[in-house]
């Protein structure tokens, strides 16, 4: 029966701890109407008169066990929830005192305070409530060993040595107990510690799912600076040229505005390119390349040399070394001044290589990286699970080395 109430309970351990508990009442409650209208059924109605202590005993203990069982202390302090669990082990224990054998009851309360008390706190319960039923078998056991000597052949009473059958009876309760409490105890916490870990496993997949949005958002953030920042950085310097050339060098201002169309026409051709890149199976890393390439030439004077052999990667790492790549030159368009970059990429070794060298005027690779430039190549970098190699000095332009493991 304890068994049976313990598996039940394991199906719902998925639910919250007041589902359990509100399990445990509902068994709690079967299993006292269950043993008293037992009780009733084997009632002798002639002994009615003679004994009705016992009857009032066994009612009055059934009544509380089920009226506590609406008050369950799970949020009070522990000394509470031990003065409960005695309380409702001591009221089952003084139904047996009245001869009934009830202890599947005693089972379930032991199973009940894994659920509300320290480890600790239930292994002094159990070994206390061992001793207490043992007891109280023990005042009994005379009484009934009397009974049954009455109702058998005089000469099968002779060999009644009622101190053996008592201490016998003693021991295979005692060993019964052990037994049966510590498979209960030990069943009740695999329900705690699997009840844990799946909310330990909800928790971590709630903070998944944040990290994965935080991820997401930084991607975006990234993928906007890479791609559009420095065009419309770019778009909004030619239209505040034009606005302030409008009246004094109106063809300055004209060729500004053009300069201006062309940026906004460049910047639509990220975006679409972006979206095809995402959506695109078959992307091509050295055919982007070369068109990124021509497109930086078409807007600064750059002569770059391009050396590219790179193989078919899958589609997200081949998104992102091109990101890496584009950041490579825009970095270089807004900040090296410089006339020559050479792009080189290749296979060797299940590693793919990337290098941009440029010729312009360097910097302090010392000094903390300012911006979102070089951070969003190192994060793309990490996230590839790659390298990334940089060597400059004020004056002798910089290489930047990519380092990606198959």
């Amino acid at each position: 029966m304890v068994l049976w109430a313990l598996t039940l309970i394991m199906n719902i351990s998925t639910a919250n701890s007041n589902s359990v508990i509100r399990t445990f009442r509902y068994i709690e409650w079967t299993l006292l109407l269950s043993h008293f209208a037992i009780y009733l059924l084997n009632f002798n109605r002639t002994n009615y008169s003679a004994q009705p202590f016992n009857f009032f005993v066994i009612s009055t203990c059934l009544s509380i066990c089920a009226l506590l069982s609406f008050v369950l202390p799970v949020s009070r302090p522990t000394w509470q929830r031990i003065v409960y669990i005695y309380l409702e082990l001591i009221l089952i224990i003084a139904i047996n005192l009245m001869g009934f054998g009830w202890d599947v009851l005693i089972y379930l309360i032991l199973a009940k305070s894994c659920f509300m008390l320290r480890r600790k706190d239930v292994i002094i319960i159990t070994i206390s409530t061992g001793f207490l039923w043992n007891i109280a078998i023990g005042l009994n056991l005379p009484q009934r060993l009397e009974f049954e000597r009455l109702h058998i052949p005089e000469r099968i009473a002779r060999l009644y040595d009622t101190n053996n059958i008592i201490v016998l009876n003693l021991i295979n309760n005692t060993a019964g107990y052990i037994a049966t409490s510590i498979f209960v105890i030990l069943f009740a916490f695999v329900i705690i510690a699997e009840q844990k870990s799946r909310q330990k496993a909800e928790t971590l997949a709630k903070e998944v799912e944040i990290l994965a949005a935080n991820l997401e958002r930084t991607r975006i953030a990234r993928d906007i600076h890479d791609s559009l920042g420095h065009t419309l950085t770019t778009l909004d310097v030619q239209l505040e040229l034009a606005q302030k050339m409008r009246q004094r060098n109106s063809e300055q201002a004209l060729q500004a505005l053009d300069t201006a169309k062309l940026l906004a026409s460049q910047c639509l051709q990220d975006v679409r390119r972006s979206v095809q890149t995402m959506r695109q199976s078959d992307f091509n890393l050295n055919e982007a390349l070369n068109t990124l390439v021509e497109q930086v030439k078409q807007n600064q004077k750059l002569i770059i040399h391009v050396d590219l052999n790179l193989p078919q990667l899958p589609l997200q790492t081949s998104h992102q070394l091109y990101c890496i790549v584009q950041e490579g030159f825009t970095n270089i368009q807004k900040h090296a001044q410089a006339s020559y970059v050479k792009l080189s990429g290749f296979y060797n070794n299940e590693t793919t290589i990337i290098e941009i060298i440029d010729n312009g005027r360097g910097f302090n690779i010392e000094l903390p990286y300012s911006g979102f430039g070089l951070r969003g190549m190192q994060e793309r970098v990490q996230m590839l699970g790659g390298k990334l190699n940089i060597e400059t000095n004020l004056g002798q332009g910089t290489k930047i080395q990519l380092i990606i493991p198959k």
